[in-house]
């Protein structure tokens, strides 16, 4: 009887765990470039078998601890990375990553093109720890940049924006300015930069920085380029991405864990009942 109790609550603290995913991905419905996180969740016998497994049998095989399941624990989560739809602005520093689709002219970009989603600006920002080195880089699919008054194209937040060569940059904010598809900034029919458009080999390695960017951190993704073209990808001036969330599905996702939750919730309180019975009245003496 205990171990349902502890069975039950395990799968409400999974529950929970997974509700405060879904809840994030639908607050960020509206926030350009945005991807949705997924979770696992794997059974405790699973995860533990795992973690004492004999490295002799194959890789990322669970030995069968028992004939139960004593609980559910969340595994872990993982990054949607298809890409949003294409929104038009008319802002010409609004940058949207179009890839994995046959490349099309700027005015040809609609609102029902999907994709995968491989291809990432490049930005810098000041870690907050003090023995982190200074200045970071940052990936994100959102492209809302702004010039500054000096000529640096920036984020909302006021990161850097970075070329290829992982330098700010920087162009002559007076100027008429065309961005073209693989990235190059025109001004004076002089190409001054190249918006860096970095790919990975493998992105799902990529560690999510705050709600819409992504570090390398230690996970083992590694640039493999930092141009469009080799990204299989255009840049599309006055476009923003729109996020990849799905407000049906994740509606449909929240009142699925909150059937779960009930369920678990009951189930401990049936278990609890069955245990008051077997202390205070089986074996009653009357």
């Amino acid at each position: 009887m205990v171990k349902g109790l502890y069975t039950a609550y395990t799968g409400m603290i999974n529950e929970q765990s997974r509700m405060d995913i879904e809840t994030n991905n639908l607050a960020n419905v509206n926030s350009t470039g945005f991807k949705e996180e997924r979770t696992v969740s794997r059974s405790f016998r699973d995860l533990l078998g795992l973690k004492i497994k004999d490295y002799s049998d194959a890789p990322w095989t669970a030995r069968r601890l028992g004939l139960m399941n004593p609980g559910v624990k969340l595994a872990g989560s993982y990054t949607n990375f298809e890409q949003g739809a294409l929104r038009h602005t008319e802002q010409k520093f609004d940058l949207a990553l179009n890839n994995g689709l046959p490349n099309v002219d700027a005015d040809q970009v609609n609102d029902n093109m999907t994709a995968g989603g491989n291809a990432f600006f490049a930005t810098s920002f000041a870690s907050d720890d003090p023995d982190g080195g200074g200045q970071l880089i940052k990936y994100t699919r959102d492209g809302n940049f702004t010039l500054t008054v000096d000529g640096y194209l920036v984020t909302s937040e006021g990161n850097n924006v970075l070329d290829v060569n992982n330098n700010p940059i920087q162009i002559d904010p007076l100027a008429d300015t065309t961005i073209l598809q693989d990235g190059r900034i025109i001004q004076n029919q002089n190409v001054v930069a190249t918006v860096q458009v970095a790919s990975f080999d493998s992105p799902q390695f990529l560690q999510r920085y705050q709600d819409n960017a992504f570090i390398i951190g230690d996970g083992g993704a590694q640039v493999v380029s930092t141009t469009a073209e080799a990204a299989n990808a255009t840049v599309n001036q006055g476009y923003l991405e729109s996020s990849n969330i799905s407000v049906v599905n994740e509606m449909t996702n929240i009142i699925t864990i909150q059937r779960n939750y009930d369920t678990n919730a009951k189930a401990m309180q049936a278990e609890d009942d069955t245990l008051d019975i077997a202390v205070n009245q089986l074996g009653r003496i009357t």
